[in-house]
């Protein structure tokens, strides 16, 4: 049945405060999100995986109450995503949800709002999500990372045993394996722009392997050397009766044809085992290198325009004084003929800042100390920009943005293409 909401006066967004709110919060999340599986055990495992994060705090749930009835919410959960050395204090956005008896009715409006209101006044520099196509567009996201490009392996091409993988050793993965498990990751997925690699702490690993093992029906699995090394690493999920890779990293062939077989054991054990397994890896990374040097790969990169991994600039200024230890490096490792020294207006929509660059570097000043020239983009296309995920030739034809040709080299340095990932287990 569903009832009326006359005006978004009628309710009002605040943090979750008893445990019977938290517990219809993640009710709901299980209900609408994975309606096929047991309510009762994805809403424990859920609740456990968010609110015994080391970095959980009680104001990142946050509800729509008419009243006292709960009308739907959110997570907005802190993290501190990097681009190469810049650190940017991000809220990321998770399990966004309207009870069914309130829908359309701009409950999910309201709370989207309500996310833009808190991370400016909480002075976060970016919005991050994963996004439901064609939805959060609207509220200013717009797409920035590429989607997972999936790597397929005909099972049947896959090595046997030989003298050399035998030595190495596969097993299910323990909490000890914490620390050596945390270099591994960050080894494979510290360089990418906007990964969590970087800040990702020994305490928060352990808190998601311990999770991983105790709550799901395959256990990571990891490989060792015959010194006792951990060389590699394969974390699996089940959703809807499908067994599929979540995120792999290893150092060596042996150490991923020993992952890959194990992958391949496990689906034999399937009620229709599939012909080919697939791993999400980015293309740059050296697990995909040592797939594609001994076995024939065929890649898939499937495209879903508003939608996937979204990002929207929050608090402008702390967004950009993030940014700037990104510009000194790029600039640091600028061509030799490029020169170009003055003050740049860089305006993003309504706020326009500062920066003055040196043969030396890049500062933010108050003023311009000679004639400034002046850039205008939108907030859309600069979080595009800064993760690389869109050159400076294409935003050049981009409608209401203004660059000046002179500029363009310039600001080919300070926005590279670049190669963007989140690893599976800094989904949220």
């Amino acid at each position: 049945m569903n009832h009326q909401v006359t005006a978004s006066s009628d309710f009002r967004i605040r943090p979750l405060q008893t445990s019977t709110e938290i517990e219809g919060f993640f009710r709901l999340n299980a209900q609408i999100f994975r309606p096929d599986e047991d309510t009762d055990l994805v809403t424990g495992q859920r609740r456990r995986f968010i609110m015994e994060d080391p970095d959980f705090s009680p104001s990142q749930l946050r509800g729509a109450f008419l009243g006292k009835t709960y009308l739907g919410g959110y997570a907005l959960l802190e993290r501190w995503l990097c681009l190469g050395p810049a650190r940017l204090h991000t809220g990321c956005i998770s399990g966004v949800v309207t009870h069914p008896d309130y829908r359309h009715q701009g409950i999910a409006t309201a709370l989207m709002q309500d996310a833009i209101s808190y991370a400016q006044s909480q002075q976060y520099a970016l919005l991050f999500l994963h996004g439901l196509p064609n939805f959060y567009y609207q509220f200013g996201y717009t797409d920035v990372l590429e989607d997972i490009p999936w790597h397929y392996i005909d099972r049947e091409q896959i090595p046997g045993q030989s003298s050399e993988t035998e030595a190495y050793t596969i097993h299910f993965a323990n909490i000890s394996d914490a620390p050596a498990l945390l270099a591994l990751y960050q080894h494979h997925f510290n360089d990418y722009l906007g990964s969590f690699a970087p800040t990702r702490t020994l305490q928060r690993q352990e808190h998601l392997l311990r999770n991983w093992i105790e709550v799901t029906e395959t256990k990571p699995l990891v490989a060792f050397s015959p010194e006792h090394e951990l060389h590699g690493y394969l974390m699996l999920s089940r959703r809807r009766n499908r067994l599929y890779a979540y995120e792999v990293a290893a150092a060596t062939w042996p150490a991923t044809l020993g992952l890959l077989r194990y992958h391949s054991h496990l689906l034999d054990a399937e009620t229709d085992p599939p012909r080919e397994l697939w791993w999400p890896l980015p293309p740059t990374d050296s697990t995909f290198y040592l797939l594609a040097d001994h076995l024939p790969v065929r890649s898939e990169l499937i495209s879903y325009p508003n939608s996937g991994w979204m990002a929207r600039p929050a608090h402008l200024p702390t967004l950009l004084q993030s940014l700037l230890p990104l510009w000194q490096k790029y600039w640091l490792q600028r061509p030799v003929t490029l020169n170009w020294s003055g003050t740049l207006i860089l305006s993003i929509d309504d706020y326009s800042c500062f920066l003055e660059t040196e043969s030396a570097g890049l500062r933010f000043v108050d003023r311009a100390s000679s004639t400034p020239q002046q850039v205008v983009l939108s907030r859309q296309v600069f979080a595009q920009l800064i993760f690389g995920f869109r050159p400076i030739s294409w935003v050049f034809s981009q409608p209401g943005q203004q660059i000046p040709v002179e500029l363009i080299p310039l600001l080919n340095v300070l926005f590279p293409r670049g190669q963007g990932w989140v690893a599976g287990s800094d989904f949220f």
